[in-house]
């Protein structure tokens, strides 16, 4: 496994667990921190041992958006504008895996921005949900004015982006913006366990579902229809579809023995 100035890696039972490193900066992010998380991610793409993939943060928060060097840079003419910044939202969004967020603590910018290119975000009770872009003179990023409306709605992206005050976490999952909220002395805990439930299941059928939720994003129903029963002619009786029905009936014998 590659080693990463600005990302820890770990392994368990088919789950990476990639963690942001840049606990002195609160995890913001900058070019090296981005090119290390494309990285990871294209190496957790070839791993087949890899199944699933959640992301955290170092220390006391999740992100603390870009590093503010970065505006400097760009007003310095060192960097070219945003797009020498990185294009991490397009590697979250195109990763074939299942890529699950955990947040604690402060997420700010881009550290919510590119919440909704995760397939899952669990939060913890103590997460902050912050985009301060008109407050810095800037816009959103990352396709948020795509993603955030059709997310949580144009009136709460509206409050969100605009209105530039932090989130809780509560009404983070009451507008949409993550799945749940666990107590922060148990979320990593609690997702590591979800995200190692998933990565037994079967791996072809959940990259397949995975691709189909998001293709179906952008597709009228019938489209979505018509892709769903292709793929599916594909799936039937296949070896793993074979293998997980053997499977399942199985356990229902086991099971309608025991309480025989």
């Amino acid at each position: 496994m590659s080693s990463f100035e600005n990302l820890l890696v770990s392994d368990n039972a088919g789950v990476r667990l990639l963690t942001l490193n840049r606990p002195h900066k609160k995890n913001a992010v900058s070019p090296e921190l981005a090119t290390d998380l494309r990285d990871a991610l294209t190496a957790a793409t070839a791993d087949e041992a890899v199944r699933v993939v959640v992301v955290n943060g170092a220390g006391d928060s999740f992100c603390a958006g870009a590093d503010m060097g970065v505006f400097l840079a760009i007003g310095r003419g060192e960097l070219e504008g945003p797009k020498r910044v990185g294009t991490l939202h397009e590697h979250l969004g195109t990763f074939p895996k299942p890529l699950i967020a955990a947040v604690h603590g402060q997420a700010v910018g881009m550290g919510v921005t590119l919440l909704p290119h995760f397939d899952m975000v669990y939060a913890a009770d103590d997460a902050s949900f912050l985009t301060p872009f008109v407050r810095l003179g800037l816009v959103l990023e990352f396709g948020s004015s795509f993603t955030l409306p059709r997310l949580i709605g144009r009136q709460r992206a509206n409050e969100l982006i605009l209105g530039a005050r932090p989130l809780d976490a509560a009404t983070a999952a009451n507008w949409g913006l993550v799945n749940r909220v666990f107590p922060a002395a148990e979320m990593m805990e609690r997702v590591v366990a979800m995200a190692t439930e998933l990565a037994a299941l079967p791996p072809i059928a959940l990259a397949s579902c995975k691709r189909l939720i998001r293709a179906g994003e952008e597709s009228s129903l019938q489209e979505s229809i018509a892709r769903e029963d292709e793929t599916l002619e594909q799936f039937y009786g296949s070896p793993e579809n074979l293998r997980a029905v053997e499977a399942f009936l199985a356990s229902r014998r086991q099971r309608a023995e025991g309480a025989s």
